[in-house]
């Protein structure tokens, strides 16, 4: 998932009374072929998804409303609804362009007042652009969770117990364990893992209330390793039986490998 972070480059020139702004999900190569059509909904849910050129690249954008998308963003994304709907468009639009091209996805909210400082952007980040693709291409994002499963406690206050103390106790038993030190199996699991990735990026913090927690990251796995990657969850997933629980979500385009450079 992107982040909702606003990046505004450069403000528009003196005079100018444009009512829209260049909203940005991905930048790419120029293709070979000709450049795919993008079906998804844009951001707004009315603009069209096209491809302007800057030098050696491609950057998708939609002609958005920027009171909306510039103005009042951070206003908007308060309303969870607009937030949800807005979010859900941008990665169906990231999603559908990495099914056609090796792209790198902006954040949510990234959007240029005018396609000069869109083109001075690409020009000032070319060659970081240009180590980025290749670093990306042919690779997806897998997300890995390890989870500990519980086992029942005979210490478990008595749900006939005071009210504030069952809860309290609850409470603690739900918590996921932070700051200890990873067990040497899932130390094991997460080398293995990161051998056959072309890149490793640690977790945040939006998954760490989730009960039972022990770890969580992101690799950008190559295509062709794909089985590898498959191959090693079932090894260890069937080591762990009941002591453990892996979740594995993807293939994502790379949204935690694109780098700074590009928003």
């Amino acid at each position: 998932m992107p982040s909702t972070t606003k990046t505004v480059a450069r403000s528009p020139r003196k005079g100018s009374a444009a009512a829209q702004v260049l909203y940005l999900y991905a930048i790419s190569h120029l293709p070979d072929a000709a450049r795919p059509s993008i079906a998804a909904e844009a951001i707004d849910g009315a603009a069209r998804v096209e491809a302007i050129r800057c030098g050696d690249y491609l950057c998708w954008v939609s002609r958005v409303a920027k009171n909306e998308f510039a103005d009042q963003l951070n206003e908007r994304m308060q309303d969870l609804e607009w937030l949800a709907t807005a979010g859900l468009r941008h990665q169906r639009v990231v999603a559908e362009l990495s099914s056609h091209l090796t792209t790198l996805p902006t954040r949510f909210g990234t959007v240029f007042m005018s396609e000069e400082s869109l083109a001075q952007h690409v020009k000032d980040r070319k060659s970081a652009l240009r180590g980025a693709l290749e670093r990306v291409a042919n690779a997806d994002e897998w997300g890995i969770k390890v989870f500990a499963i519980a086992k029942p406690s005979a210490s478990v206050v008595s749900k006939d117990a005071c009210g504030s103390a069952y809860l309290k106790r609850k409470a603690q038993l739900l918590r996921p364990s932070t700051g200890k030190k990873l067990d040497a199996e899932v130390q094991e699991f997460i080398g293995v893992l990161t051998r056959l990735a072309v890149a490793a990026s640690p977790g945040g913090k939006a998954s760490v209330g989730q009960p039972g927690l022990v770890w969580h990251g992101s690799f950008l796995v190559r295509r062709k390793d794909r089985k590898k990657l498959e191959s090693a969850l079932s090894k260890y997933a069937a080591r762990w039986q009941d002591a453990r629980r892996i979740d594995c979500s993807g293939p994502w385009p790379p949204y935690s490998f694109v780098g700074e450079h590009v928003q």
